[in-house]
């Protein structure tokens, strides 16, 4: 249990870290989702997505709701995302290696770690965990 000293301690830090104030700073920030798009989640309106839905809601062997497969479905084409940028990114990696890149290699796995837990959630919620 934190004391009353550690409590106003952490609000006064908390006031001063509450991101960036300046206009250029708000705007610069508010890139940096758009600077690899790995954040962004997979279109439902993707003409790949449906049939993935299917296959994922016949292939797991019991019937399971459509929210729960479109769910999968999701983790599964951010895992597909992921997956892929790392593979371009080792075969640039076996051009030349460079200290930046291996950065960002190991920066995919977090996005990789998401996905994954995204899925085990759908499939969990669903009874198959």
């Amino acid at each position: 249990m934190a004391s009353h000293r550690q409590i106003e301690a952490n609000r006064s830090n908390a006031k001063r870290s509450t991101g960036p104030k300046t206009v250029r700073g708000k705007a610069k920030s508010s890139h940096n989702a758009l600077r690899h798009g790995l954040a962004s989640t997979c279109k439902q309106d993707d003409p790949a997505f449906a049939p993935l839905m299917v296959a994922i809601g016949s292939g797991l062997g019991r019937e399971i709701g459509s929210h729960t497969a479109a769910a999968v479905a999701q983790a599964k084409c951010e895992l597909w995302r992921v997956r892929r940028i790392r593979q371009a990114m080792l075969a640039d990696l076996s051009d030349c290696l460079v200290a930046a890149k291996v950065k960002r290699l190991k920066g995919l796995e977090r996005y990789e770690r998401a996905a994954l837990a995204k899925q085990k959630r759908a499939l969990r919620s669903s009874g198959q965990g």
